[in-house]
């Protein structure tokens, strides 16, 4: 009995071994940029450049009202560390709105970016609206607000 046991752990190791140095399917395993060095590349992308730091100087920080905070951190919920998602505030902070694409379909003519800015104004009439954060990432800096 105790032969069968070890024998069937055997075989599904080599299984394993054998699917892992497969690739299952495809031309090999990646592994890391050094010789030798076994580590499985990531596939999430690296975060990226802030597009939108034209639109607030350097020197600027934008207060945000802590409504508008815990709404976006309802949107950093639904968007997750690699979503496809923007997040728009009024220049005063008192106002954002967001668009991800757990809001809508993501095919090629996705355009969150404007989605966003177009639901700001919308919620907020009269005020002007700025881009707060591409995905998970702030695009300018900011302060909560008391």
């Amino acid at each position: 009995m105790r032969f069968g046991a070890i024998s069937r752990v055997l075989v599904l190791a080599a299984g394993l071994v054998i699917t892992v140095g497969c690739g299952n399917g495809k031309a090999g395993p990646t592994v890391g940029a050094n010789p030798g060095d076994n580590t499985i590349v990531s596939t999430i992308p690296d975060a990226p450049a802030a597009d939108t730091a034209s639109l607030t100087p350097a020197n600027q920080v934008v207060t945000i009202n802590k409504g508008i905070w815990e709404d976006y951190q309802g949107y950093l919920k639904r968007v997750g560390r690699i979503g496809n998602g923007y997040y728009a505030i009024t220049e005063d902070g008192m106002g954002g709105a967001s668009w991800a694409c757990s809001d809508a379909l993501c095919g090629s003519s996705y355009n969150g970016k404007d989605l966003a800015m177009k639901q700001c104004q919308a919620s907020n009439p009269g005020k002007t609206c700025i881009i707060f954060a591409k995905d998970d990432h702030p695009q300018l800096r900011y302060e909560i607000g008391q």
